[in-house]
Order: structure tokens, then sequence, then C-alpha cells
């Protein structure tokens, strides 16, 4: 088993969800999913809320730095803009997480499914079990999911809250496996961040790069 990532050319749209649907190992024992970006395409919404949460203790957060670090947890983006820019914040970085929490729960429902994951999701429920991990917040995760047809559809669903370390690390990816009772080397990956590729690949598994068919 290979921990590479799996990258694929961009098909046209209309050959993406076949395609991506058979993209799980015959030799795997069970999906593991990243969350934002990946089962949902909530990259805007959450842009949105981190920018509104840092306007107000004045600072800017431009689009193309926060689309280089979603594979980041809100806590340590905010932790790597600082020090990035040597900033000093009037408020502590929790308060302006719990901010951007607000702002974005104020529009979870309009977050939506990517078709090319969904399909996969429906594809194998019932036949391998699977698992959410995500560098995101649980109550994030789970307020959001309840608009969308993924509800119940994972065995487990493990989150930033739950490990000592985040992505790259690969804390959260086995966390999930041994939840699972898996065997690392027998893991798939769905991932959509360079951080979630690398943590994946750190815990032995294979990872499946889904921007391929997620970002046109």
């Amino acid at each position: 088993m290979h921990s590479r990532p799996v990258r694929c050319p961009s098909w046209r749209k209309k050959a993406i969800i076949p395609v991506l649907s058979k993209l799980a190992p015959h030799d795997t024992d069970c999906l593991l999913f990243d969350w934002d970006g990946t089962l949902v395409d909530s990259q805007s919404a959450n842009y949105r809320a981190m920018a509104a949460a840092l306007s107000q203790v004045g600072v800017a957060l431009e689009e193309s730095w926060f689309g280089s670090r979603t594979g980041l947890s809100s806590a340590e983006m905010i932790d790597a803009l600082v020090q990035e820019r040597g900033l000093t914040l009037p408020v502590p970085v929790q308060e302006i997480v719990a901010h951007r929490d607000e702002r974005f729960l104020a529009e979870a429902h309009h977050v939506r499914a990517h078709p090319a994951l969904l399909e996969i999701v429906n594809t194998w429920y019932g036949r391998l079990p699977m698992a959410v991990a995500s560098g995101g917040s649980r109550r994030i995760i789970m307020e959001t999911m309840r608009h969308l047809p993924y509800a119940s559809r994972f065995t487990t669903v493990v989150t930033r809250e739950d490990v000592e370390r985040g992505k790259p690390s690969p804390e959260i990816f086995l966390l999930a496996a041994h939840r699972l009772g898996a065997v690392p080397g027998r893991c798939t990956v769905y991932e959509d961040s360079d951080e979630g590729i690398a943590a994946a690949a750190a815990a032995g598994m294979t990872v499946i790069d889904v921007r391929p068919f997620t970002r046109r």
C-alpha cells in the first residue's frame, strides 16, 4: 500500500463523479474524509467568516493567503498570520475563533456537498466503514452536516478538539483509524489540502487528492 497522493487529471465535469467513485483501492478497509473543501464546498463561507472576525481586530485577510492554508484549524491559521506579520492581537485567539464560528454558523445552511464526494459516500456506505477526520470544529461540522445528505453516514467524526496536534500531524487520521478498528496502512484518505495530504502520508495511508475533482 503506497502513501503517495493519487493525483488525477481534470476530466470534464460529467466524467468526474463515476471515475472518482471508483478510486477506493480494493484492499482498503475504511475510508477517511476531510470535511472542509473535501466533503463540502465551504471555502467561500469559511473565508468570509474568518475575514469578518479578523476585521473586528483590525487585521485584513487576503483570500489568496487563506486559500493556501485551508488545512490548518482556525486557531492555527490565526497563529500563522500573527507570526508571519509580526502582529499583536488585542484579544485572545480563541475569542476571534469564537466570532468566526458564529459568523460561519449563520450561513451554514448555504454550504453544499461536493457532488463527486457525495457519490463516493453513497457508493461505499454500508460496504466500508467511513469517518470524517477534520481539523475543523466539531460543533461547526455537526451543525453543518445536519443540513446535508451526509447525516448518519459516518461511524465516527474526529476533529481538532480530539487530538494534541492538527494536520500536518497524522494524529487525526490515526485516531480515526483506531476508532474504526482499522490498520492505518489499509485506510484510504480523501483530502484537498497540502497539510492534510502530508498528514495522511505520515500516517502511512493511501491518500487521494480530490482537488482536480472539486476545484474547477
